[in-house]
Parts: C-alpha cells; sequence; structure tokens
C-alpha cells in the first residue's frame, strides 16, 4: 500500500491542488473523478488506475480552460495533475519493485521535492508572463497548447 509511503502522499496531495484549482468550473466533477481514482490506484499499487486518473485530472482542467478559468488555475492544476501521475507512478513502482521494509525515504524525498520545485518554477514563470504580457481571455486554442506545452515540458524535464 503506497499510501504511507511520502511519495504516495505527495501523490495524493497534488491530485487534491489540481481538483482544488478547478473544483467551482464545469470540469470540477472529472478533476473530482480524476483525484479519487489517482488516490484508489496509489492505495492499491495499480499504475493503470494512476494513470487514468491523471487523465481525468488533466482533462478537467482542459475542459476548465475550455470554458474560461483563469490561466493561473490552469498552470496551476494541470501542474498539479502532472505531478500527482508522477509521483503516484513512482509510488507504485517503489511499493512492487521494492523488498518489503526496504528504506526509499530519502530517494521519495528527492523526487518530491525535485518536481515540486520544476512544476513551481514552470508555475511561476507562466504566472508571470500572463502578469507582464496582456492575455487576452483563454479560448479553445490557448487552453489546448497551454495544456500541451506544459505536458511537453514536464515530459522533458522528467
Amino acid at each position: 500500500m503506497s499510501l504511507t509511503r511520502p511519495v504516495g502522499t505527495a501523490a495524493v496531495v497534488a491530485a487534491a491542488v489540481g481538483v482544488l484549482s478547478v473544483a467551482t468550473t464545469l470540469g470540477g466533477p472529472l478533476a473530482v473523478l480524476g483525484g479519487v481514482v489517482i488516490t484508489v490506484g496509489v492505495a492499491r499499487d495499480d499504475r493503470r488506475f494512476v494513470t487514468a486518473g491523471g487523465a481525468l485530472l488533466a482533462l478537467g482542467v482542459l475542459v476548465a480552460g475550455v470554458l474560461g478559468t483563469a490561466t493561473v488555475a490552469l498552470v496551476v492544476g494541470l501542474a498539479a495533475a502532472i505531478l500527482a501521475w508522477d509521483f503516484g507512478q513512482y509510488a507504485c513502482a517503489l511499493a512492487v519493485g521494492t523488498a518489503p521494509g526496504a528504506v526509499t525515504q530519502n530517494a521519495e524525498l528527492v523526487r518530491v521535492a525535485g518536481g515540486t520545485l520544476v512544476a513551481a518554477c514552470v508555475v511561476g514563470l507562466l504566472s508571470l508572463s500572463v502578469a507582464v504580457v496582456a492575455v487576452p481571455a483563454v479560448d479553445t486554442v490557448t487552453a489546448t497548447l497551454l495544456f500541451a506545452g506544459i505536458v511537453l515540458t514536464v515530459y522533458g524535464v522528467r
């Protein structure tokens, strides 16, 4: 059960942050469903659930973006969805690939700290660019490009 691992707990917390960032929008129900599926996946050490939950959470953020949610909330929600997926996958891999009782806290904390630092830098830079540059209302193309850009950035760093 990966919920007792620091990285498993971090996955659930990141999913909660992603859900809260778009909870009051029409993408909120999808995001909530994604957060629940991620939590179940981490609790059962099932990577398929974690992947499905991450996709649902990201889809909820994308729906919120298409319907006009603030850009900063979208960036935070998508970064949190990606972190939840990454941390959940890592927690499941540790649960399956290590011996019971193996000491992995240092590796887990490095993974959580590094991922959170990268996500915070991306969110900070994008938020700063939104504050400095006048951005028109978010439309479908903007939300889709934002979604693709953040996914590619995190994938490239990973």
